[in-house]
């Protein structure tokens, strides 16, 4: 089997709408921004971490566990420009803006969104935009951190796109 790579081969976008996380169509996957060509190389930072609940008793010998809540963190970090599509993202990312980063892996990203995509969604809030420090020889970048509103769909649990 071969190991997979992330070159483009991976589609981001901030969507307003999605009636249901499980199957978004493709029409609202088409109405959101892409933020693709916009994100840096490393620009998408999703992370999860689940907590443990002690499941332990008086007569145990040994401490045992079980699952517990889970949480989310996510931010993307794109690159400033000035042309419109540009600017369309840095509009859409703004302090408190809602809707849901949908996330897709293992297509090339020239294909467009098609009905039996597996894809990720995360409902979101935007948080306050971090700007990067200056320096010789870097692009101007800015971190948006995005909170997880409600329970995602995650690469454990994708979506699945429909017509």
């Amino acid at each position: 089997m071969a190991d997979l790579t992330f070159d483009g081969m991976m589609r981001v976008a901030f969507v307003d709408t999605i009636t249901n996380i499980a199957a978004p169509t493709v029409a609202e996957l088409d109405a959101g921004i892409d933020l693709t060509p916009r994100l840096a190389p490393d620009g998408l930072a999703l992370s999860s971490d689940t907590g443990s609940v002690d499941t332990t008793k008086m007569n145990s010998t040994a401490n045992t566990l079980k699952a517990g809540r889970r949480s989310f963190t996510a931010s993307v970090t794109y690159v400033r420009g000035t042309d419109a599509d540009d600017l369309e993202v840095e509009e859409a990312l703004t302090y408190r803006a809602s809707g849901f980063l949908v996330v897709r892996r293992d297509v090339a990203y020239e294909v467009a969104w098609t009905a039996a995509q597996k894809v990720e969604v995360y409902p979101v809030e935007c948080g306050e935009a971090n700007p990067a420090a200056p320096g010789p020889d870097t692009q101007q970048t800015v971190e948006v951190p995005l909170m997880v509103v409600d329970t995602p769909r995650t690469i454990t649990s994708r979506a699945t796109v429909t017509a």
